[in-house]
Parts: C-alpha cells; structure tokens; sequence
C-alpha cells in the first residue's frame, strides 16, 4: 500500500510544547543528555534504510511512558528525522492530552473506516507530526492487530524515518502485546521506586511469549540525590495523564457500536492528510480527575 501525500497541506502548530515537561531549549541539560543517550542507543539498534517502528511500554498506569514517547520522539526530530509519534491507547489516549489538543480524528476512525485519510497532526517542533488515537472504539484490541494497522504503517513508513508507537500498559490490557509482529522492538519504561519487581516480571513475560524485542529500558522519575542526575528527578511524575484505574469500567456503550464495522476489508490505499489541530484545552481540570 503506497501512501499519498498530494493532499498535505501546510505545517501548522500544534498547543505549546514547552509545558508539561516537554523536551525544550529550557530543559535542563541532564535531561536531554538522558534522551540523547537513548536515542543514540535506538540508532545503532536499527542501523538501516527502513523506517524503524518503536512501541513505547510501562508495565502500569502512571510510568511515564506518554511523555517519554514525546521526549524520545522530540530528541530524535531535533537531529534531522522525520518522526511521527501514534497514540494506540484509544481507550484512554494521554498524547493528546500532553500536548493539550482536544479529541480529533485519529487513529482508531482509520482502523474501523470511519475516514480513508490518515489525519496527520504536524507539530511547530520540525520534522514531528502525530496521529492522534481517535474516537473511543468497543473493539480496540481488535484493531490493532487488524491487517488494516499494518498497511497504515506501511505507508506512513514511506513518509517518515520513525515511528514511536504509545501503547496502553502492559498488565492492563493486550493491546501493547499484540505489535510484536509489527514493530521493530519496544521501548520499556519503568518508574523507579513505583514499578515493583513482580508487576516488570509479569511485564516481561508477556512480552516475551508473544517473541517481543525489547529494544531496552528507560527508568524514568530517578532520585537525582542517589543517581546524579540533578535536574531529572522530577521528570517522571505524570499522575495526572494515566488514569487507568477506570480501565476496567469504561462499558463501551452502543453509541460507539454502530460506528464501527468488521476490522476485516478490501485492501485500499490510504491517503495522508495533515491537518491543523483541533483548539486547545481548557487547563482547568475536571472534579473527577
């Protein structure tokens, strides 16, 4: 599948990348030296002319791995690569959160063709645009591992040089697990005094029946008092973005159902079509939140 870019219209930007602890000219240069060094170990990882494809993972709700997946993928655009970063947490998508960009098309409105477009956000950061995860569908497991997200990231191969994938957590839900077959490894994020051994074990394990390549792993939210990292230590603390404790509850009701069709489809080419963002969010948050 081959895809079209005659429809792109012209960059436009995205809410502030400044905030929320997003990698920028003021943070400090810990930190970007930490991101660096990740992003100097994923280059010599897939030393080749194809796009490499990248599942960001956390084995639970509030590693981190969000915004780490918007860090690793600024660091990598900051040298020259075209990156797209794609949100498949649709149930509970926290990219666009970040970023603060309302609901839009996205990701999971390709899947169950709701739209024949990739709705393509570019970014005011260079060479970095996103595909947003979508409307919330019943069915997301299914959708991802559907041969129609292949064929999505087939072509958006042919347009950028990588792709980091945000996943939802790891002993949450299969989601993560099912892009073994379609990703080039995974990137495993882990909160330091959070994350407990047996929960990374369990982790792990699931990664590995399904023969996934752990590219490596990132401890996030380290104590800059026991690791030397002065600046950094605050740098994982992102409760307010991974609110999966409702993941169990969500009911997907039947307004979503009759949205959505069989996964299954004729083979068709997709066109990519970047667009301006949807308007910022309000900043005040909600009682529930």
């Amino acid at each position: 599948m081959k895809m079209m870019t005659k429809n792109v219209t012209k960059k436009t930007k995205v809410a502030n990348l400044k905030e929320y602890k997003i990698l920028n000219e003021h943070t400090s240069f810990s930190v970007r030296e930490a991101y660096s060094t990740v992003r100097t170990n994923l280059l010599f990882a897939e030393r080749s002319d194809k796009c490499a494809v990248f599942a960001i993972c956390g084995a639970s709700e509030n590693a981190g791995k969000s915004l780490t997946c918007i860090n690793l993928a600024i660091s990598f655009a900051k040298i020259g690569k075209n990156v797209l970063i794609i949100d498949s947490d649709m149930r509970h998508p926290s990219v666009n959160k970040a970023l603060r960009i309302k609901k839009n098309t996205g990701l999971s409105d390709v899947l169950a063709k709701l739209t024949k477009d990739i709705p393509i956000i570019a970014t005011d950061v260079k060479n970095l645009c996103i595909l947003p995860a979508g409307s919330i569908p019943p069915n997301p497991a299914e959708l991802l591992y559907s041969s129609r997200f292949e064929r999505v990231l087939e072509a958006c191969s042919e347009r950028f040089d990588y792709i980091f994938i945000d996943t939802p957590p790891l002993n949450l839900v299969s989601d993560a697990a099912l892009l073994a077959e379609k990703v080039d490894g995974y990137v495993f994020v882990v909160r330091a005094g959070f994350d407990n051994r047996r929960d990374l074990a369990n982790a792990v394990e699931t990664l590995t029946k399904v023969n996934g390549k752990i590219a490596g792993f990132i401890l996030n939210d380290v104590n800059e008092k026991t690791a030397g990292y002065k600046g950094y230590g605050n740098y994982g603390k992102y409760g307010k973005y991974g609110k999966y404790g409702r993941y169990g509850k969500y009911g997907y009701g039947s307004k979503y159902t009759n949205k959505y069709d069989s996964v299954e489809m004729a083979d068709k080419k997709f066109t990519m079509r970047e667009k301006s963002p949807a308007p910022r969010q309000d900043t005040t948050q909600n009682k529930d939140e």
